[in-house]
């Protein structure tokens, strides 16, 4: 069963052929899928996140999906500052990356949806104080959006 519905999915194919300047490639890291459940080791939500991450890719040829293993792939997790799972980054135009963690669904969907976007453009819809205020900062910054599950 689709967690995009296919009325939803029309949308996003028409908002990513009007709006998708380039490519964006998420890479996301899970755990590989096993027959064993060991309980606290579990991902409630890795398998959900990749589904619906598959459906959003299959709305644009310009949106690449790489799966890699938490475990496995731990270099590139460490690389990428991915420290618990589900998770995932946007790659794209913009100079920065954007990481999310746990599975994007109500309205963090929406959130999901214009990243794609702004990394894909290389901007943000940022007012010109904020921007021009930000040149300002001369040393590194960790920004963190926490969101309670809708």
């Amino acid at each position: 069963m689709a967690l995009i519905s296919e009325k939803d999915q029309q949308t996003l194919r028409d908002i990513f052929t009007q709006e998708l300047q380039n490519e964006v490639t998420i890479t996301y890291f899970t755990q590989r899928e096993s027959p064993l459940i060991v309980p606290g080791l579990e991902c409630e939500y890795c398998k959900d996140t990749r589904q619906l991450l598959e459906e959003l890719v299959a709305c644009s040829a310009k949106l690449h999906l790489a799966v890699k293993d938490f475990v496995g792939d731990s270099q590139d997790a460490q690389a990428m500052g991915i420290e618990r799972i589900p998770a995932f980054v946007l790659e794209g135009q913009a100079k920065g990356k954007v990481r999310f963690f746990g599975i994007p669904s109500g309205y963090e969907f929406s959130t999901l949806i214009e990243d794609v976007l702004d990394v894909a453009r290389g901007t943000t819809d940022l007012n010109e104080k904020t921007r021009t205020a930000m040149k300002d900062v001369k040393q590194d910054m960790h920004i963190q959006v926490f969101v309670t599950p809708t």
